[in-house]
């Protein structure tokens, strides 16, 4: 499984510690769909910056073969008009520094923010360590093909620049702040061909306009989708589960979150969604040492409820938040830090009731039961993970052994029982699961939220018998990885009963008893 390990080595080739398979509530590339019993080279880091999800190569969903019968190394093929000219020729111009190991004019080419976060060895043992892991499926590197601007919005313009192998392309993104330096990039992994729009979304219904949650060297772009007419409205903020996810947590085939923003905003509830820190700011993320699952969920959910604060179509008394998976778990954790109470109430979606270190267990054996999991990853990962559970196990002093990087993420985990914290709160919950999802499994989370919330009358539970972990719907007993490679929407009766308990207002009911029994559809 480890064909080297370098105790003093920059960089993880293979193992993301926020997207790691295992750990990928909200992401799922711990299965890959393309099988993930293949080698793992881990490299080790110790009081150096370490690269994580931008090279989470064990599952690529964007790697697609080359078309043309020949390649050049003449240099990129730049698409852009006069006003993107600078930022795709900065990005094109660091990329071939990089290329040739010339990380002093990289670096020149960088953000303030960026600098702080990296150095010229650190960019010469990235490059190095990308090409090892593409080569296997894309063969020798060959050069640049087309450069363009992706997108463009308050935080970055981003743009995509193609890495063109003999077998394969990947496309590359770089994201440049407004005075054209590069501020961050990562490989594009998730490039579709995603779900079309829902056939219930109804855009003539509302607009959207463009937000940035926080500010500074960690500002995230964002999309507050508002339905149309007077307001107030009330606002349903969503928040990721793990790994480096987009405002529409983008994964495979799919958009949970752009489902959920279309379907409420045409009931008539408006919502926020925004790029993920460690989406929007990879490189800089993964190079904080001291990165916390607070910083990652917690801190960014608070900050984008205090935006809508200023927000005049919506209702301030009406701010709910609806956390995905590892976002969902940290629901508790974000009420309790909440010292403004704007937080009115929150959905749980496909969730665990106990911490992290457990639930993976349960996704480790299911993996390996259907072959998504090689033995050696298998032990490799339980072995990793127990150290987590140590109590003696220190985020400031991990053990040499330990190799999943930010080890204070990790240690962070420690205390976010969610069930457990939640029971000593007062805020309303409508949580909901999936009975087919393997990642956070209904039969064991379920029963362990509602024994622990059973004293409190403000909590509703549903279950879905077809549902995944993405909440689209499939066959079988259990999904498995591929699944999410079909195209599907989350089912409108998904949108229907989050609509209806939003609207119930129930925070404001003091007569309304809310059930304890599972709604099973």
């Amino acid at each position: 499984m480890r064909n080297s390990i370098h105790k003093k080595g920059l960089i993880f080739g293979l193992i993301i510690s926020l997207s790691l398979p295992t750990i990928a509530f909200g992401r799922e590339p711990a299965a890959s769909p393309n099988s993930t019993n293949q080698p793992i080279n881990l490299v080790k880091s110790t009081n150096a910056v370490s690269i994580t999800s931008t090279l989470n190569l064990l599952n690529l969903p964007a790697i697609y073969p080359n078309e043309q019968s020949e390649l050049s190394r003449k240099g990129p093929i730049v698409e852009s008009n006069k006003q993107q000219d600078r930022f795709v020729q900065n990005a094109v111009q660091f990329l071939t520094n990089v290329e040739e190991g010339n990380g002093i004019q990289a670096l020149k080419l960088s953000s303030r923010a960026l600098k702080k976060s990296i150095s010229e060895q650190w960019i010469k043992t990235y490059w190095t360590t990308l090409m090892q892991q593409l080569q296997p499926q894309g063969g020798s590197f060959i050069g640049f093909g087309t450069a363009k601007v992706k997108e463009s919005n308050r935080v970055h313009t981003n743009v995509e620049v193609e890495l063109q192998f003999e077998k394969a392309t990947f496309p590359f993104i770089l994201r440049l702040d407004q005075s054209g330096k590069v501020d961050d990039f990562q490989l594009n992994m998730f490039t579709g061909p995603f779900a079309p729009d829902p056939e219930y979304s109804d855009p003539d219904s509302f607009i959207e306009k463009d937000v940035v949650v926080g500010k500074g060297d960690f500002a995230l772009h964002g999309t507050l989708t508002i339905p149309k007419g007077k307001g107030p409205f009330p606002v349903v903020v969503l928040v990721q589960g793990s790994g480096a996810s987009d405002q529409d947590e983008a994964a495979y085939a799919l958009k949970p979150f752009r489902d959920l923003a279309y379907g409420l905003a045409t009931k008539g509830i408006a919502v926020l969604r925004y790029n993920k820190r460690t989406f929007e700011h990879t490189v800089k993320t993964t190079a904080d040492l001291n990165h916390t699952v607070d910083k990652e969920t917690t801190d960014d959910a608070l900050l984008a409820t205090r935006l809508l604060e200023k927000e005049k179509k919506i209702d301030d008394e009406q701010i709910y938040i609806l956390g995905h998976s590892q976002g969902g778990m940290m629901v508790p954790q974000m009420i309790d830090q909440d010292k403004r109470q704007n937080i009115a109430g929150a959905i749980v979606m496909g969730s665990p009731a106990r911490t992290i270190q457990e639930v993976i267990f349960d996704q480790f054996d299911y993996l390996l039961s259907i072959g998504q999991l090689s033995p050696q990853a298998y032990d490799f990962y339980s072995k990793q993970f127990e150290m987590i559970n140590d109590p003696n196990f220190s985020g400031e002093n991990p053990p040499d052994e330990f190799l999943l990087g930010q080890a204070m993420f990790w240690d962070s985990f420690n205390d976010i029982s969610a069930a457990e914290m939640a029971k000593d709160q007062n805020k309303p919950l409508l949580i909901i699961q999936g009975e087919r999802d393997y990642q956070v499994i209904s039969d064991i989370e379920t029963p362990i939220w509602k024994e622990e919330l059973s004293h409190r009358d403000n909590v509703e539970y549903r279950l879905y018998p077809m549902l995944n972990h993405f909440f689209t719907e499939g066959e079988g007993e259990m999904s498995t990885p591929a699944e999410y490679l079909t195209p599907a929407n989350i089912p409108e009766y998904i949108i229907n009963d989050i609509a209806e308990w939003v609207k119930s207002e129930p925070y404001k009911s003091e007569s309304k008893k809310v059930s304890h029994s599972s709604l099973v559809r």
